[in-house]
């Protein structure tokens, strides 16, 4: 009996088809407008532990106001910082326009020495990958941020918080995407006993 030739699937397989809701990787870094109250914090946790050593020696935890003053002050402060939380979302640029980006900023900044040169393609690079942003509590909206936001928002950030946001960047643009493969065995209900 004669073999029947396999069939050639690339030959049936449409490219332009499948990525039709392609999209480039995207990682997010989550900042804080709020990291100011972080020192305050650290003080007030120090003075309500102390305060709960002296009072487990004393005896004397009830009706402590200054212990509840601490504590009330302190969830306040930890709200304050949640609330001011903002995930950026940053997405890999195609070659193009990584070139295109280059180019225009080698233009902009040809008679400028060169650290000027590379932050302003650093800035440029970072405005054009972050596509979304989402505040504490609320819903992803798209941005369209320009050179001059995204160096103003270092400057009122800091350079440590920006750091996260650039090594988003550069994990959408050089990192494999990948998924928690622990994380959805876990989210399909196979350690809680479901089939």
């Amino acid at each position: 009996m004669p073999e029947t030739p396999a069939t050639n699937p690339a030959a049936e397989f449409n490219i332009e088809d499948w990525l039709t809701d392609a999209a480039m990787p995207e990682a997010s870094a989550t900042v804080y407008k709020r990291a100011d109250v972080i020192g305050e914090l650290t003080v007030l946790k120090d003075q309500i532990a102390l305060r709960a050593k002296a009072n487990e020696l004393e005896k004397t935890a009830h009706g402590d106001t200054v212990m509840a003053n601490y504590q009330r002050r302190y969830e306040e402060l930890v709200k304050t910082f949640a609330s001011s939380e903002l995930t950026i979302y940053v997405r890999a640029l195609d070659p193009d326009h990584l070139d295109a980006i280059r180019a225009e900023s080698a233009e902009r900044t040809k008679d400028a020495e060169a650290k000027v040169q590379n932050e302003d393609f650093g800035y440029s690079m970072l405005s054009a990958a972050i596509v979304a942003v989402r505040p504490f509590d609320e819903e992803r909206t798209k941005v369209t941020w320009t050179r001059d936001q995204v160096k103003g928002l270092e400057k009122r950030i800091g350079t440590t918080q920006m750091k996260e946001v650039v090594n988003a960047r550069l994990t959408a643009q050089n990192g494999l995407p990948r998924v928690d493969a622990d994380f959805l065995h876990r989210l399909s209900g196979s350690e809680s006993g479901e089939e």
